[in-house]
């Protein structure tokens, strides 16, 4: 007998891995069980591995590819603001 089954996992927009070798049976455990287990983190509308991101002396979120939000409020800092 066949039967389909859907799983949801978390891919890093950055570096593109899942978060981890587990699947959840629907989108919201993937969100919240798997992203708080393996340390990822969602932010600016992207979702981060815990390889593609880290926290600057000022406690700021840097991530890897470019991108620097305020570790108290989550908004993007730009360039400018640095």
């Amino acid at each position: 007998m066949i039967i389909k089954e859907e799983f949801y996992n978390i891919k890093c927009d950055c570096c593109g891995k899942t978060i981890n070798d587990e699947w959840m049976p629907d989108e919201q455990s993937a969100r919240g069980e798997m992203a708080e287990e393996d340390s990822a983190l969602r932010i600016g509308g992207k979702d981060y591995c815990y390889d593609c991101y880290d926290y600057n002396d000022n406690m700021d979120i840097v991530t890897k590819d470019g991108r620097t939000y305020d570790g108290n409020t989550e908004e993007e800092i730009t360039e400018e603001e640095q």
